[in-house]
């Protein structure tokens, strides 16, 4: 029972790990999309920043 519950939670953690890298990957692309020059530290920050906003505005609601 407790492997069972023990995998039960590295699925839910490593769900959680791919959902991430996905809104990473998508809020990347739509900032490349609109700022086809952007340099990788400057995209990093803007996707850094996209990140932040949702948050603040979940908290919000």
């Amino acid at each position: 029972m407790k492997q069972t519950k023990r995998s039960l939670a590295e699925k839910k953690v490593n769900l959680a790990i791919n959902m991430t890298d996905v809104c990473v990957r998508i809020s990347s692309d739509a900032i490349r999309d609109r700022y086809p020059r952007v340099n990788e530290e400057e995209l990093l920050e803007r996707v850094r920043k996209r990140i932040r906003y949702g948050r603040r505005r979940e908290r919000e609601v």
